[in-house]
């Protein structure tokens, strides 16, 4: 079977909401990248620097980190539908309040609401996924619901870009935010007639489902929630930084940018699906499912740093923009691996430990923006902030080689 197999094995509602799971995480990233977009005109007309937006950057992650866990909890307890629904409700609404309080503390506490919100979005999607899709089609289901982020990257850089260059950046904040609204009046509307909740318990068992204290005592859970920082070190520091990094090393313009930015995205999503598509057909070949999924996590991790490092040499626009496409597509490769080794630990809890997982990851969504963004104001260069990030992708799979089992660890 294809990616395209989760849907045709679910049909009808289940089918229709793991669309819409792919439709929140595109709106996710089109609420991530407008400050991106933003960012170098931001610097011109409000006259701040590398540093302070680096700031308003990390506003974001905070927010997502402090609720990441608190909205796991909330998919185990009250399912998906509510939960979800509420936290894009909150995320749009603050990301269309962004522009309209150009300072830096006002940016910055709407891009941490905005965080606050977002942070809802993968908890229940891993809680509908571990309830509703089989077995054997979780690694295609997550990296068919994962592409839904460079989908968005796609979608919204060029987009934004044409948007900001006809409208000015506030627009680009405006529009992403609004689209919310019509996703959120779909998702009530598939999920009414359907409780979409968690994996019933196991049958003939009473125990009751592990807690938190269980997961971040646990050397495996503890080695993929480690390793998942490494993961979205780089994916956040370009994620942040590459726009503004091709119009000021390389010299693209406003809309060539967004067109150069939306590469990576591009690739990473055609091999996601891949990923996940390769994964699955591996286990049906014979292979472990836990082998199939560590041999996605380790390539793609290694891979991506080393390419990533090549930015360190390249000096023409094109091989910059290789490098970083070929970077973004190998670190695509892991990542239906690790949600899908999330569920496999946890399936009774599967949004509480991908949440903590994801806490992790997005710890790096703080350090990265910021750390960056430091590096970049006081050497005067990029060298610094590039060879960090492909360091940390790079230890990521050593982490994950040293520690991370696919067995259910509670």
């Amino acid at each position: 079977m294809g990616p395209g197999a989760p849907l045709r094995e679910l049909r009808g509602k289940p089918a229709a909401i793991l669309l819409l799971c792919f439709g929140s995480s595109v709106l996710c990233v089109l609420d991530r990248i407008n400050i991106s977009l933003a960012a170098p005109m931001m610097i011109r007309d409000l006259g701040w620097d590398e540093a302070r937006m680096g700031v308003v950057f990390s506003a974001f992650f905070l927010g997502y980190v402090l609720f990441m866990v608190p909205g796991g909890l909330l998919a185990d307890r009250f399912g998906a539908r509510r939960v979800l629904a509420s936290g894009v409700g909150v995320w749009s609404l603050f990301t269309v309040a962004t522009p309209l309080f150009p300072t830096p503390g006002a940016v910055g506490a709407c891009r941490f609401l905005v965080g606050a919100g977002q942070s809802l979005n993968f908890p229940c999607v891993s809680n509908f996924i571990a309830g509703n899709v089989p077995v054997q089609h979780r690694a295609k289901a997550q990296g068919f619901v994962l592409s839904g982020i460079s989908a968005g990257a796609v979608i919204g850089f060029p987009l934004g870009s044409w948007i900001a260059q006809g409208w000015g950046w506030p627009a680009v904040f405006f529009v992403f935010g609004l689209s919310g609204a019509l996703w959120i009046a779909l998702w009530l509307h598939h999920t009414a007639p359907v409780r979409v909740a968690r994996e019933p318990a196991r049958e003939g068992t009473a125990d009751p489902p592990p807690s938190w204290r269980v997961f971040l005592s646990h050397p495996s859970s503890l080695g993929l929630i480690a390793s998942y920082f490494c993961h979205n070190y780089a994916g956040y520091f370009l994620l942040t930084w590459l726009p503004t990094y091709l119009v000021k090393v390389h010299g693209f313009s406003v809309m060539g940018m967004g067109v150069a930015a939306a590469l990576p995205a591009a690739a990473a999503l055609v091999c996601m699906n891949g990923s996940g598509w390769l994964s699955d057909h591996l286990t049906r070949r014979g292979m472990s499912r836990e082998l199939s999924l560590k041999v996605m996590l380790y390539t793609g991790m290694a891979a991506s740093g080393v390419f990533l490092s090549a930015l360190l040499w390249v000096a023409t626009p094109g091989a910059a923009l290789a490098a970083i496409v070929l970077s973004a597509a190998a670190r695509s490769v892991a990542t239906p691996a690790y949600w899908t080794l999330s569920i496999q630990m946890a399936p009774r809890r599967a949004g509480l430990l991908s949440s903590l997982m994801n806490t992790s990851g997005n710890l790096a969504g703080i350090a990265a923006p910021a750390l960056s963004g430091v590096l970049v104001a006081r050497a005067g260069g990029w060298g610094w902030a590039i060879g960090i990030a492909a360091l940390v992708s790079v230890a990521g799979a050593g982490v994950a080689a040293s520690t991370v089992r696919g067995t259910e660890v509670a």
